[in-house]
C-alpha cells in the first residue's frame, strides 16, 4: 500500500520556501525539473516527472502552478501531486511569463531553483516577455531543505532502504557459474517492480574482482568471479541504496583480503557519523583504512541520498560542510588492487541527534 506524503508535509515546505523568498525580496519562485533532475520539483510539486520536463511556480501568496509537457498530463497531474492548477505548456518560457504576469509582478527578482535544470530557451523567452524581471539563482532554498529529511521522509526512506534489501537477496539467488549478469539484474528489477517502485537506479557488474558498478553487458558467470550489485529503489520518490558484491562459487583469498578491508574501512567511517562531524571527515577515516594496506580508494566515500540518487553532501576531502541531523548518507568504501580487481560495498545511514542510524541489516561480502 502507498504511504505517500500529507497535506501538513505539503504546508511545511511550501511555508519553508515562502519565508525564505520574502527575506530575500523575491516575488516568486519558479523551480525546474526533468526526468533525470527531479528533486527540486518533485520536493515541492509532489510530482513524479514522466518526460521531459516540467516547471512549477510558487508565488509568495495563493496556490503553484505546474506546467507540463502533454494535455495527458495536465489532466492527470492535479490528481497525482500537490499542485491543482496544472497547464499544458509547449513553450514552457511563455506559459511561465504569462502566470508572472498574472501574479502581478513587475521589476522584482524571481527566484529560480534548478537553474542548471532549466533550458536556455525557457530562460531567453521568459527575459524577453518580462524584460523587467531578473531571474535570480535560488536553489539553495530547496537544496538546503531538501538535506534535512523530515519523519515522513525518513518513513519512506526506510521502505526503500527494505525494498532494497529485498532486491539484493533476490539478486544473490541469481548469482551462479552459467547464469549471465543480466539473469542477476532481471531478477532484481522483478523483485521491485512487483512491489510498486516504478524507477530504481540499479547497477550490475560481473567480472574478475568488480571495483565501479555499471549496467550489465551479459557477461557469463564464471566460477572464482563476483557480481557487484548497487541497488537504489526509488519508493514513492525516494532512494535508498545499498551495495554489495556476490561470490560466482568459490572466491579467492585475495578477494576475501579486500571484502575484510573494505569492511574495516565502513566500520570507520561510519564510526565518524554524527552531528557536527564533516563531510571530509567520513572520507578521511575510511580512506586511511584502504590506503594505510597499500591499496587505491579511487571512489569517494559516499554521498546524500533522498529524491535523487546522488545529493549533497558529497563526502570527499574537499567538503567540510559539517554533518546534521536528518541526513541521510550513502557509505561506501571502494577497494582496488594494484592488479585492479577490487570490491566496492556500503549502505544508507541516517544521522541522528546522538550518533547514527544504520538503515540496511544485509551483510556485506
Amino acid at each position: 500500500m502507498p504511504m505517500g506524503l500529507t497535506a501538513a508535509e505539503r504546508d511545511r515546505r511550501h511555508g519553508a520556501a515562502r519565508r525564505e523568498m520574502r527575506a530575500r525580496g523575491l516575488a516568486a519562485l519558479v523551480v525546474a525539473g526533468s526526468t533525470a533532475r527531479k528533486g527540486h520539483l518533485q520536493y515541492l510539486a509532489n510530482y513524479n516527472i514522466p518526460i521531459d520536463y516540467c516547471y512549477m511556480v510558487l508565488p509568495l501568496e495563493g496556490d503553484p502552478t505546474l506546467f507540463v509537457y502533454t494535455p495527458n498530463q495536465e489532466r492527470n497531474a492535479p490528481s497525482r501531486s500537490w499542485v491543482a492548477d496544472a497547464r499544458y505548456s509547449p513553450d514552457y518560457g511563455a506559459g511561465i511569463a504569462r502566470r508572472l504576469r498574472e501574479l502581478g509582478v513587475g521589476d522584482e527578482p524571481v527566484g529560480v531553483a534548478g537553474m542548471d535544470v532549466m533550458s536556455a530557451q525557457a530562460y531567453r523567452t521568459i527575459l524577453e516577455a518580462l524584460p523587467l524581471v531578473k531571474l535570480v539563482d535560488a536553489g539553495d532554498i530547496v537544496i538546503e531543505a531538501r538535506a534535512i529529511k523530515s519523519a515522513e521522509e525518513l518513513t519512506l526512506i526506510r521502505e526503500s532502504a527494505v525494498l532494497a534489501e529485498g532486491a539484493c537477496a533476490a539478486a544473490r539467488a541469481a548469482v551462479r557459474p552459467g547464469g549471465t549478469d543480466h539473469d542477476v539484474f532481471a531478477e532484481m528489477e522483478y523483485f521491485l517492480r512487483r512491489r510498486g517502485v516504478i524507477e530504481a537506479f540499479n547497477l550490475v557488474t560481473a567480472g574478475p574482482g568488480p571495483a565501479f558498478p555499471s549496467l550489465p553487458g551479459g557477461h557469463p558467470l564464471k566460477d572464482g568471479e563476483a557480481v557487484l550489485l548497487e541497488i537504489t529503489p526509488r519508493y514513492e520518490g525516494y532512494y535508498a541504496q545499498l551495495t554489495t558484491s556476490v561470490p560466482v562459487g568459490k572466491t579467492s583469498p585475495e578477494r576475501e583480503k579486500m571484502v575484510d578491508l573494505a569492511r574495516r574501512a565502513l566500520e570507520k567511517a561510519v564510526a565518524v557519523l554524527r552531528p557536527g562531524a564533516r563531510a571530509c571527515d567520513v572520507d578521511v577515516a575510511m580512506r586511511a583504512v584502504v590506503e594505510g594496506a597499500g591499496y587505491a580508494m579511487p571512489q569517494r566515500a559516499g554521498h546524500g541520498v533522498g529524491l535523487e540518487v546522488s545529493e549533497g553532501p558529497a563526502l570527499v576531502p574537499s567538503n567540510q560542510v559539517p554533518l546534521q541531523p536528518g541526513m541521510v548518507l550513502a557509505v561506501h568504501p571502494s577497494v582496488l588492487s594494484p592488479g585492479n580487481t577490487g570490491v566496492f560495498l556500503g549502505g544508507s545511514y541516517l544521522i541522528a541527534p546522538d550518533g547514527y542510524e544504520k538503515l540496511y541489516n544485509t551483510g556485506l561480502a
